[in-house]
């Protein structure tokens, strides 16, 4: 046993001894004779008692298994990271582009309406809802640039770019969004933040599409070993699925944002029922995250 397994295996012996509860199976690092590393699941029983105690320890060695695994989550944020950079392409050439060009059209339909404002009305009034409905249209594409590449969150961080995004479906729909924040927050890596941003702005849009919502609320509390996000609603809820029910369904959002959790090494989990709401929580151990000082 590594000093680190050793200590794991005595601080387990001694929870049997006294009876307290161990969560099981766990995960034991052991080195072989031939100095190679492995991974073994463990479940251990205590035989005998305190004055004779013995142990039954069954291994399962799962370290080609924890390999696979690491490879499947390096190559899933490999492709996420591929399509975070695709949507920063998209969200670049309609602004650069497209919005440009819809601006220039809008301006050239106002001063053609302005100098010739005493042409017949049968004539203005077209050209000023063509007017109405491109100006109508730019709003939408910048609310779409922004949704695939929020500014804030690139610029101020998670929390500020959360507080915008409550305020905006607030601002877009009849949902009264709440956000909560407690504890001290942690420090995440920009594509950390990224993926927790993507999970609650999915689950928010659900709310927002689907839930028949008065009422929504994104909660994050920052403990000592985890960080829980919240997202729930009083909306109409529905019944929970399997995962390959979910890709039946054609829920890929719900799939998506389980994706998301499993890279950011954390767990999702969604409550939910009919007519009962629905929250999703996405669950984040504490690992080597720090403290946000100052």
């Amino acid at each position: 046993l590594t000093p680190q397994g050793l200590e794991l295996e005595m601080k387990v012996e001694r929870k049997l001894l006294s009876g307290e509860e161990v969560e099981q199976p766990y995960e034991q690092r052991v080195i072989k004779k031939d100095g190679r590393k492995a991974i073994l699941m463990l479940t251990t029983s205590l035989l005998g008692d305190e004055k004779t105690p013995s142990f039954l320890h069954i291994a399962r060695d799962i370290t080609d298994e924890k390999r696979l695994r690491e490879n499947l989550r390096l190559y899933a944020n490999q492709i996420s990271k591929a399509h975070e950079e695709e949507r920063k392409r998209i969200a670049r050439e309609l602004h650069d582009d497209t919005i440009q060009i819809m601006v220039a059209i809008s301006r050239r339909l106002d001063n053609l309406i302005s100098e010739h404002s005493n042409m017949p009305e049968e004539m203005l009034k077209p050209l000023e809802r063509v007017q109405r409905d491109i100006d109508e249209s730019l709003i939408r594409i910048r609310r779409f640039v922004q949704d695939l590449r929020p500014p804030t969150l690139e610029y101020l961080g998670l929390l500020p770019a959360l507080k915008e995004l409550a305020r905006q479906v607030q601002d877009q729909s009849d949902i009264e969004v709440g956000l909560e924040v407690k504890g001290s927050e942690w420090h995440f890596s920009p594509e950390e933040e990224l993926l927790i941003y993507r999970v609650v702005q999915e689950a928010m849009r659900n709310v927002w599409k689907h839930s028949e919502a008065t009422k929504a609320e994104i909660r994050i509390e920052f403990g000592d070993e985890k960080a829980t996000v919240t997202v729930s609603d009083n909306g109409k809820g529905f019944e929970i699925k399997g995962d390959s029910e979910f890709l039946e369904a054609g829920k890929l959002g719900l799939m998506g944002m389980r994706e998301r959790a499993h890279l950011l090494g954390g767990s999702l989990k969604i409550i939910s029922q009919p007519n009962a709401g629905t929250e999703v929580i996405l669950t984040i151990e504490r690992s080597d995250h720090e403290i946000k000082t100052g």
